[in-house]
C-alpha cells in the first residue's frame, strides 16, 4: 500500500482531532464496514442463543460481549483497506477470518488482555505490523509515549456510550407503550415477582439490545483507535513530509517535459539575462563587512571532540529534549496460593457442561465456515474420486487420412519402408503418421477432434505421452508437414531413424503389477 493512496489528508493532528477523524471515517465508509461486521455478529449470536439452556441464557450476552476483539479485527481489516481506497467485499472479508484468528494475537486478546483499556490503540500493532515478542513490546512502548492516555479515555467514553444506548432502547419501550404494562413489568423485577415465561422474553430482549448496542458503538471505537495509531505513525515517520516531497517531485518531473518552443523561449531569456548582468558593475568582495564574511563561511572547522560537545549541548535544550514521566499500575508478582478442595455445586457443574456443549457447537459452526471458505481446495482433493467423464469417440478421418485401426497393415514400419524404396515418399510418411495418430487416440486415449491441426496434436501429446514418444512424434510431424504442404521430399538419412524407432514408439508403456490369486 502506498501513502499516496490514502483517502485522508495526512498531517499531524491533535489526539482528539484524530479520534474525531476516526468517527468521520466510519460515517463515510459505513456500508463497506457494517455488512460483514453485522453478519459475523449475527452468525455467532444465533447459535449461541439456541444452544444454551433457558437457565443460563444470560451467558449468551456474556459470550457476545466477550468476543468483541474478534469483531474488532474484522472491522480493522475492512477499515485499513478503505483507508487506502481499496474496496473489500463481504466474501473477501470472511475469507480473511482464518488469517485474522491465527496471526493477530486473538487468543491473548480474549484471555488475559481482554480488559485492556488501550486495545483499540495497540490492535494495529498486532494486526497490521504483525509483530510479536520483544519487537512488539519495544514498538508498543514507542507508540505509547503519546496518545496512550487518549486511547484509555476513548475506551471509557465508549463504554459509557454503550450504557447510554442500552438504557435509551429501554426508555423507547417505555415511551411507546401506552398501556403501562412495561413499567409494571420493571417494577416486578425489583419485587421478585417475575414469572418464568416473561423471564425468557426479558432475556431475549436484553440479548437483542446488547447486540444492537455493540453494532452501533464498536465501529466508531475501532476507527478512533486506528486513527490515533495513524496519527502517531505520522509523527514518528513524518508521513506528511514524505507525501509533500513526493508531490513536489511529481510536479518537478512534469515541469521538465517542455516542448521545443518552450526551450527556445527559455534560451532567449537566459541570454538576455546574461547580457544584462554583464553590463552591471561587479560587486567588490571587500565591500562585505567582517560580520557578513563570518556568516558566509566559518574561519575554521571545529575538531571532532568539540563538535560532539557542541551537539550534546544543543540536544540538551528543552525544545529538543522533551521528556515526561508516566506512572502506570503494575500488578505485583505474587505466588499463587493453593485453594482448598471443595466440592463443586451442582449448578456450577451444569454450567460447565453447558459451556462445553456450546464450545462443541461453535466448533462445528466454525468447521462449516472453514469448509465454505476452502470449498475449492476440498473439491480439488475430492476430484479424483469422481467418476471419469465419458470420452468422445476417436475420429475416423483427420486431414483426409483414414484413422481406422483396421485400415492399417500389421507391419507398419516394414510397409512404409517398402513404399519409400519404391519411390512413394508421401505414401510412406502418410502411413507412419496415420499409425502414430491411431496409437495416440486408442492407446494413449488422447482426445483429438476434427478441428485440431498437427500443431494442436503435438501440444496435446506433450503432456500425455513419454518424452521419447513425443520426440519421435515431433520429428514425424515435421517431415509429414514438409512433404504434405511444402512438397519437399526428405532425405533417406532423415527417414531411417523413423523406420528403426517405430517398434519402440508402437510398444505401449507396461507397468509391472503384482497380484495375489486365491487358490
Amino acid at each position: 500500500m502506498k501513502l499516496t493512496d490514502l483517502s485522508i489528508q495526512v498531517r499531524q493532528r491533535s489526539h482528539w482531532e484524530a479520534i474525531d477523524l476516526g468517527f468521520s471515517l466510519v460515517q463515510q465508509h459505513w456500508r463497506a464496514l457494517i455488512i460483514p461486521y453485522t453478519l459475523l455478529v449475527i452468525l455467532i449470536a444465533i447459535p449461541v442463543w439456541l444452544i444454551l439452556p433457558e437457565a443460563y441464557l444470560w451467558v449468551a450476552s456474556l459470550i457476545i460481549w466477550w468476543l468483541k476483539p474478534l469483531y474488532d479485527r474484522l472491522l480493522l481489516h475492512s477499515l485499513s483497506r478503505q483507508l487506502f481506497n481499496q474496496t473489500t467485499t463481504t466474501a473477501e472479508a470472511f475469507s480473511a477470518l482464518p488469517q485474522l484468528i491465527r496471526h493477530t494475537g486473538l487468543w491473548s486478546a480474549l484471555s488475559y488482555r481482554r480488559f485492556s483499556f488501550s486495545r483499540s490503540y495497540n490492535l494495529a500493532i498486532w494486526q497490521l505490523e504483525g509483530l510479536s515478542g520483544q519487537a512488539r513490546r519495544k514498538r508498543q512502548e514507542l507508540i505509547y509515549l503519546q496518545g496512550h492516555s487518549n486511547a484509555v479515555w476513548l475506551t471509557i467514553a465508549c463504554v459509557h456510550l454503550e450504557w447510554i444506548v442500552l438504557f435509551s432502547l429501554y426508555m423507547l419501550i417505555l415511551i411507546f407503550d401506552p398501556s403501562g404494562a412495561t413499567w409494571e413489568h420493571i417494577k416486578s423485577l425489583f419485587r421478585g415477582e417475575l414469572e418464568m415465561d416473561t423471564q425468557y422474553w426479558r432475556s431475549l430482549l436484553d440479548f437483542v439490545f446488547l447486540i444492537l448496542t455493540i453494532l452501533a458503538i464498536e465501529p466508531f471505537y475501532v476507527a478512533a483507535g486506528f486513527m490515533l495509531y495513524i496519527n502517531r505513525r505520522t509523527q514518528l515517520e513524518a508521513w506528511d513530509l514524505e507525501i509533500a516531497f513526493r508531490n513536489l517531485g511529481e510536479r518537478l518531473a512534469g515541469l521538465t517535459k517542455v516542448n521545443h518552443s518552450g526551450l527556445a523561449s527559455l534560451l532567449i531569456i537566459l541570454v538576455t539575462s546574461g547580457l544584462i548582468l554583464s553590463l552591471t558593475p561587479p560587486v567588490n568582495a571587500q565591500t562585505l563587512t567582517k560580520t557578513e564574511a563570518h556568516e558566509v563561511l566559518a574561519a575554521e572547522r571545529l575538531p571532532a571532540e568539540q563538535a560532539t560537545a557542541k551537539i550534546n549541548e544543543v540536544m540538551q535544550l528543552e525544545e529538543l529534549n522533551s521528556r515526561r514521566k508516566i506512572s502506570t499500575w503494575i500488578p505485583k508478582d505474587k505466588t499463587a496460593k493453593q485453594e482448598e478442595e471443595n466440592q463443586l455445586p451442582e449448578g456450577l457443574i451444569q454450567l460447565v457442561a453447558s459451556i462445553f456443549k456450546t464450545l462443541l457447537w461453535i466448533g462445528a459452526f466454525l468447521a462449516f465456515i472453514l469448509a465454505l471458505i476452502y470449498r475449492q481446495k476440498i473439491f480439488a482433493l475430492l476430484s479424483p474420486l469422481r467418476q471419469p467423464t465419458k470420452r468422445a469417440p476417436a475420429p475416423e478421418v483427420l486431414f483426409g487420412l483414414d484413422l481406422r485401426p483396421e485400415s492399417l497393415p500389421e507391419d507398419i514400419a516394414g510397409t512404409a519402408r517398402r513404399l519409400w524404396e519404391a519411390g512413394q515418399a508421401r505414401e510412406a510418411l502418410s502411413l507412419l503418421y496415420r499409425g502414430a495418430l491411431v496409437i495416440l487416440t486408442h492407446q494413449e486415449q488422447l482426445a483429438i477432434h476434427t478441428s485440431h491441426t498437427e500443431g494442436d496434436i503435438l501440444k496435446l501429446a506433450k503432456s500425455a505421452t513419454a518424452p521419447e514418444r513425443y520426440a519421435y512424434l515431433r520429428t514425424l510431424t515435421q517431415l509429414w508437414q514438409r512433404i504434405a504442404y511444402a512438397h519437399r521430399i526428405p532425405e533417406t538419412r532423415e527417414l531411417l531413424p523413423l523406420f528403426e524407432g517405430w517398434p519402440a514408439f508402437q510398444t505401449p508403456r507396461v507397468e509391472l503389477a503384482s497380484s495375489e490369486v486365491a487358490p
